[in-house]
């Protein structure tokens, strides 16, 4: 279902002509996460719908995808048949990892996902409310414990901005 729906939505935003017979699909990621599938899928939907007879996916992993957008930016600029997938976690590595290049440096042309981020506590926790959350950190951020995905991810990012909504200083957080 989830790659039906962005196939669909991929395939809506490609609707005007085309620019490029064969293309390339950058994955900033190793094989098999979701940059990786979203990159495939589209390569399936593009070759699908007629957009294209020659999409090839490469993958280009290291530093929450800015190895790969360093790379992107340097030899695609300017290049329709190039693209490239990202996502928050990229957003997070480009301040983290002090990135020579930036979400600046390319031009979005469709967003195909969306992350949605919930905060849970296991039933036997104190903690039953954002208030108490809140309070918790308050007292001593680093005895709350946070687990989620990669560091600079939307998890941490989300974590960091309550935090700070809650006059705590995020890098107390544990």
């Amino acid at each position: 279902m989830k790659h039906a729906l962005i196939g669909a939505m991929f395939a809506a935003a490609l609707a005007a002509p085309s620019f490029a017979n064969d293309y390339t699909i950058m994955a900033p990621a190793s094989p098999g996460g979701g940059w990786d599938s979203t990159a495939r899928t589209m390569q399936e939907v593009m070759q699908a719908e007629g957009i294209s007879g020659s999409v090839q996916v490469t993958n280009v992993p290291g530093a929450g995808g800015t190895v790969g957008l360093a790379q992107f930016v340097a030899s695609a600029s300017g290049d329709p048949s190039q693209l490239i997938v990202g996502g928050y976690v990229m957003v997070g590595a480009i301040l983290t990892n002090a990135s020579p290049v930036s979400l600046a440096d390319v031009t979005p042309i469709a967003r195909l996902t969306g992350e949605a981020v919930a905060i849970v506590v296991p039933a036997a926790s104190p903690i039953q409310d954002i208030k108490g959350l809140v309070d918790a950190m308050a007292a001593d951020p680093g005895a709350v414990s946070w687990a989620g995905g990669s560091a600079g991810g939307v998890d941490h990012i989300t974590v960091g901005l309550l935090a700070k909504a809650a006059g705590v200083d995020p890098t107390k957080i544990n």
